[in-house]
């Protein structure tokens, strides 16, 4: 009987110890702090704990967004459209870039912004520049649907892409491309140059406009267009288009005068240069062209302009 109850002893012995090594090992699986059975250690839940959870937030919603292509002439240069993105959530969405897709334009990649627009269908302007018109047809190209593509950031601080289509056919972007084919044309068919400015006897400023056809082409004009702050015309213009033969170079007289003299009109002139003239080419319709006027010929109407409106400071 003895070594009978020596057996048992062991027997229980040995199941205890099984047990305490069984743990042991599911403890450490458990990973750090957390025990066998799943409890958390001080943070276990139970009659008096807390259970405490941590709330894992998905990223934000992408801000509800839609944008047009807008002419705004009084503030843009050649080659700048207004991207007008208007915001249909509640809350504001700071721009952060935008930059104009589309097969009809030269790719530019995106521009940088630092523009808020504020929530509850709110618009705000934002002058992108486009890169070179694609001219299958040439002045009669149309546009081809665009996108707008936003990169902008929402309160949480989320940085998000909205690709906002603009509407099709635009003719926002129809116009642009004509304009900008147009030039082209121009550009490959004659060299344009506004010759140096002189005083008249009556203070106003006199010049030469020269078209110099470049492959034997036959350039002209129609018109002429003054600025803001200037006006400028030409006599003969006045009676007929000025026409020269194929290759013949064709001088334009133009005199410039001042048009406003307000300070408030000078100072905040966004293109007091801004020029025009129309260019018959090879007998085609007039194109629409802006003249370029160099550095020097500026600070003469500048100087005229003074003159011409009394200005002593």
């Amino acid at each position: 009987m003895r070594w009978v109850r020596i057996g048992i002893i062991g027997l229980f012995l040995l199941a205890a110890g099984g047990a305490g090594l069984t743990g042991s090992i599911a403890g450490r699986d458990a990973g750090p702090g957390i025990g066998a059975d799943g409890d958390t250690g001080g943070n276990a839940s139970g009659p008096g704990g807390d259970a405490e959870t941590d709330e894992v937030q998905g990223p934000s919603t992408p801000p509800e967004l839609t944008a047009t292509a807008e002419i705004r002439r009084s503030f843009m240069a050649p080659g700048i459209v207004a991207i007008a993105v208007t915001n249909h959530g509640d809350a504001p969405v700071h721009v952060t870039g935008v930059e104009l897709v589309s097969d009809s334009f030269a790719p530019l990649g995106i521009q940088e912004f630092d523009s808020e627009v504020p929530g509850g269908d709110r618009t705000r302007d934002l002058l992108t520049e486009y890169g070179a018109g694609v001219c299958p047809d040439g002045p009669d190209s149309t546009a081809q649907p665009s996108t707008a593509v936003l990169h902008v950031e929402t309160e949480d601080g989320a940085a998000h892409e909205v690709a906002a289509e603009l509407s099709y056919p635009n003719g926002t972007l129809d116009r642009l491309l004509r304009e900008a084919c147009a030039a082209q044309a121009v550009a490959a068919a004659t060299a344009i140059e506004l010759g140096e400015l002189t005083e008249a006897a009556d203070g106003t400023l006199e010049g030469g406009l020269t078209l110099r056809p470049l492959n034997g082409a036959a350039v002209g004009a129609t018109e002429v267009r003054g600025s803001v702050l200037f006006t400028v015309e030409s006599a003969p213009l006045a009676d007929a288009p000025l026409q020269g033969a194929p290759g013949e170079t064709v001088t334009v007289p133009l005199v410039f005068d001042a048009f406003r003299c307000e300070g408030h009109a000078v100072g905040d002139a966004k293109q007091p240069f801004g020029f025009t003239v129309w260019i018959l080419l090879d007998g085609a319709d007039p194109i629409a062209t802006p003249i370029t006027v160099p550095d020097a010929q500026r600070e003469d109407l500048w100087t005229m302009l003074d003159d011409r409106c009394g200005r002593t400071d």
